[in-house]
């Protein structure tokens, strides 16, 4: 899943910023700068925003952003 995120973090627009800000969550989390329970609060928090839902171009970008985020946060 972590794949999908570099690809994300490629694209431009709110879902490639949002990708951006989860690959630098997780390079803090495993770097022991925040502890688990942040990393996994903070990750979920960036598929929650309205941004994300109100100007995804793609559903089908949403869903691997949607997809891939939770997935790297449980591996905390």
């Amino acid at each position: 899943m972590i794949d999908n995120l570099y690809k994300l973090a490629q694209g431009s627009g709110p879902i490639g910023e949002r990708a951006q800000m989860a690959l630098m969550l997780t390079e803090q989390h495993n770097k022991g700068e925040i502890t688990d329970s942040e990393f996994q609060e903070l990750m979920l928090d960036l598929t929650r925003l309205d941004e994300v839902t109100d100007n995804a171009t793609s559903i089908e970008y949403k869903t691997m952003f949607v997809t891939a985020v939770y997935a790297v946060a449980q591996l905390a």
